[in-house]
């Protein structure tokens, strides 16, 4: 353990303000550098559970339930067809997985989470108009996240949060995490999953290691090799806090950073998985910082990508 290859870092929390809550290192499989400003606990991870979703969803695919380029609609036979134009027909999994539905917003915007009571994220889909030829524009959209999380239970007969407890989370020793679900019991997919820092390493070990842990295949190398490139362009993507690390292109539910050939899972408040297989590397950070969430991500470049 080098925990002085944090020292730069660690200056740098200070020095911004930034509420970092757990930092861990790792390099050739290995944790070579960890910190905790506070002692680890499973915590919410926000947007980085989509990362989870996606590859259950690769994992399912690879095991029959159902193809990349399926159309979703054929998934809800309850959706009358009448409502559903021709964009909405086309939309795939492939289309789910990178967030080019082709909405123009998220329908949860719309969703009404007060006092427990929410609309129907399916319905909410699918009432969004399709404006875009699906696959071709990007909209950050939760909805779509939700969408694959509830195939995965239609197909499968299993929810999301028990499908990777079988198929990932038990080989990793990680005890069944909790996972916020929506009113119909189905696992948010966008968000809600809880894990310690040192638990998130892992998985993101085993993308860094194209699904393969401890000599066992657990998620399709190639699917990995899919999720981890760029299968949607993000440049027109500009909200407030975008840096350039939102205009490198989005994979199968995984940002692209700007950093060469590395990649990120990415959440709220400065949740991130940092890959970077050039250094065969992993940096994980687990946060609570509400007013400059992509400086936690900086803290990559600015003090710790060149000590690796």
């Amino acid at each position: 353990m080098n925990n002085k290859l944090l020292n730069d870092t660690i200056s740098s929390i200070k020095e911004q303000n930034l509420d970092v809550l757990n930092i861990v290192v790792r390099q050739d499989g290995n944790i070579i550098a960890k910190h905790d400003f506070v002692e680890e606990k499973p915590i919410l991870l926000w947007s980085v559970s989509k990362t989870f979703t996606s590859m259950g969803v690769g994992i399912a695919i690879s095991e029959g339930y159902f193809k990349i380029n399926d159309h979703i609609i054929d998934f809800f036979p309850e959706i009358p067809q009448g409502k559903i134009n021709e964009y909405t027909k086309k939309i795939t999994i492939h289309d789910l997985l990178c967030m080019g539905s082709g909405h123009t917003e998220c329908p949860i915007e719309k969703a009404d989470w007060s006092n427990g009571n929410t609309h129907d994220i399916c319905q909410l889909f699918f009432d969004e108009p399709v404006v875009f030829e699906p696959g071709i524009h990007f909209t950050y959209d939760n909805s779509a996240t939700y969408m694959l999380s509830k195939i995965i239970k239609i197909t499968t007969g299993t929810s999301l949060d028990e499908y990777l407890d079988k198929k990932i989370f038990q080989y990793l020793n990680i005890p069944k995490p909790k996972w916020d679900t929506c009113p119909n019991g189905i696992p948010q997919g966008f968000s809600g999953l809880h894990l310690t820092a040192d638990q998130l390493s892992r998985f993101g070990q085993l993308i860094l290691d194209k699904g393969v842990w401890k000599d066992k295949q657990l998620i399709p190398t190639r699917y990995i090799e899919q999720a981890t490139s760029v299968q949607i362009e993000t440049s027109d993507f500009n909200p407030y806090f975008a840096t350039e690390d939102h205009h490198q292109g989005y994979g199968y539910q995984i940002w692209m950073n700007s950093y060469p050939n590395s990649y990120r899972m990415d959440g709220l408040y400065g949740n991130y998985v940092v890959m970077l297989p050039d250094k065969n590397a992993v940096i994980t950070y687990v946060s609570n910082e509400q007013q400059n969430m992509t400086g936690v991500l900086e803290l990559t470049w600015n003090t710790l990508v060149d000590k690796l």
